[in-house]
C-alpha cells in the first residue's frame, strides 16, 4: 500500500470540480474563484472556453443579467463539461488566469499545489 492511496495530495494534473472552485481551501482562507475572477470574466471566458471572438461569453452575459459571478459560474460549468481549453486540470486553469492577466489569483491557488 503506497501513500498516494491513503493520503494523496492534490496534482495540478487532476481535474478541478465545481464545489472546489467555488470554495478553494487557499493557504489564507476559502478562495471563491467565481468572485475572484469577477468582472474580469470576459477576457479570462474567451481564454478558458476557447471564444476568440467572445460570442460564447456574450450569450453568458444576456442569460445572467451581466452577473459576473453567475457568468463565471456557468463559464466553469462549461468547461468542466469538456468545452474550452483542454485538458481540464488545475494546471490548465493555472495558465489560463495567467494569460488572462490574473497571475495573483494563479499564484494563490498554486500555492496550495507545491505546498507552501
Amino acid at each position: 500500500e503506497t501513500a498516494s492511496t491513503t493520503c494523496s495530495s492534490p496534482s495540478l494534473d487532476d481535474k478541478p470540480t465545481l464545489p472546489q472552485i467555488l470554495s478553494f481551501p487557499g493557504s489564507k482562507g476559502k478562495i471563491r474563484l467565481t468572485q475572484r475572477i469577477g468582472s474580469e470574466y470576459y477576457y479570462f471566458g474567451v481564454f478558458l472556453l476557447d471564444d476568440n471572438l467572445g460570442a460564447r461569453i456574450k450569450v453568458l452575459e444576456a442569460r445572467n443579467n451581466k452577473d459576473p459571478d453567475r457568468i463565471n459560474c456557468d463559464i466553469f460549468t462549461e468547461w468542466l463539461g469538456g468545452s474550452g481549453a483542454q485538458p481540464v486540470t488545475w494546471r490548465t486553469l493555472l495558465t489560463t488566469l495567467r494569460e488572462a492577466q490574473l497571475s495573483t489569483l494563479a499564484d494563490e491557488i498554486e500555492e496550495v499545489f507545491s505546498g507552501n
